[in-house]
């Protein structure tokens, strides 16, 4: 009789836990698809520059300014504010400086939140062992577009390497006042990866030097 107790004590155990199981990894898969909670923060704009260098807290951007020829001295241009008068290859009719216009560059240090995410715009290749293009599986093309809602597919910081030119999604703490905010407030919410500059600026380099087209 107690044998047979126990059994019945074991079966129920096991059937429980295992019951469990599925809810559990139903419950993961459903926070990475929901995504990062950005209720927290306010979106002030983008930027499109080339990336200096980055690691896993921050990234440096070099972004090219058009300005009016006209002026003394080189004035560095705010990050929030300026929509659209930044160089964006990517972008023809953002492409080149308007008549009576220049370029300059300059460096900016972004740090990552947590939830920061890295994406690419277009959808990366995949070779086998051979190097040889093959094609995606539906389940693999449905896990590089998670989370839901955002932009592109998955990417990563090791992605961020020198001359990657990247559109920057900032973002800032709602507890921070717009008419307070500073540049050093200012967050990565997305950096989409656009395409690479075959000449990569070199980290260290001067920001303002005028790059060859």
């Amino acid at each position: 009789m107690f044998p047979r107790i126990v059994r019945i004590v074991f079966t129920v155990a096991l059937g429980y836990a295992l019951s469990l199981l599925p809810r559990s990894a139903a419950d993961d898969k459903s926070k990475d698809a929901k995504g990062p909670d950005w209720s927290g923060y306010t979106t002030v704009g983008d930027v499109v520059g080339e990336v200096v260098k980055a690691d896993d807290k921050k990234l440096t951007l070099r972004v090219t300014w058009f300005v009016p020829q006209t002026g003394g001295g080189i004035h560095r241009p705010g990050l929030s504010g300026h929509a659209g008068n930044f160089r964006n290859p990517f972008s023809p009719h953002m492409s080149r400086p308007r008549p009576g216009a220049k370029e300059e560059h300059h460096d900016y240090e972004l740090a990552f939140v947590d939830g920061s995410l890295v994406r690419t715009k277009t959808l990366p290749t995949k070779t086998d062992e051979k190097g040889k293009r093959v094609d995606y599986t539906q389940k693999e093309l449905d896990a590089l577009r998670l989370p839901a809602g955002a932009p592109g597919y998955a990417a990563s910081t090791a992605d961020l390497t020198p001359g990657t030119i990247v559109e920057v999604v900032m973002i800032r703490d709602k507890s921070i006042p717009a008419d307070k905010a500073k540049e050093e407030d200012l967050r990565v919410k997305h950096a989409i990866i656009l395409g690479k500059d075959p000449n990569p600026p070199k980290d260290g380099g001067k920001p303002d030097e005028k790059k060859k087209d």
